[in-house]
């Protein structure tokens, strides 16, 4: 097994009534492409949750499942605190961001690579 040592911010959300993936793609993009910029991720990706019968009624209600990948814990601490000093020209970003996610509908959390292969 190929250990390597990474960390995944995830985050559970809804979108806001009315908005479409269209335009929430190009708000998404924009701030985790200027996180990965900075030098504190690596990658991210946005994926649609395709509901599957018979599992996932213990998960909270989402539609969508966003990842940022980090090099590391630190790397991933060093970005929460840059985010968290909401100074431009990240608050602008999340903000646009945030504006078409549906309030209360979010839910996150943090992953730490253990092992992995290819």
């Amino acid at each position: 097994m190929d250990n390597r040592s990474y960390a995944v911010f995830s985050g559970l959300f809804r979108l806001r009534d009315g908005v479409t993936e269209a335009e929430f793609l190009p708000t998404l993009e924009a701030f985790y492409s200027h996180l990965v910029e900075m030098g504190f991720a690596r990658s991210y990706r946005l994926m649609r949750r395709v509901p599957l019968q018979g599992f996932g009624s213990t998960l909270p209600s989402f539609e969508y499942h966003a990842e940022i990948e980090f090099p590391g814990l630190e790397e991933d601490e060093a970005c929460y605190q840059y985010v968290q000093r909401d100074e431009e020209p990240v608050r602008s970003l999340h903000r646009a961001m945030n504006s078409k996610v549906q309030s209360g509908s979010a839910d996150f959390f943090l992953s730490v690579c253990i092992g992995a292969k290819g």
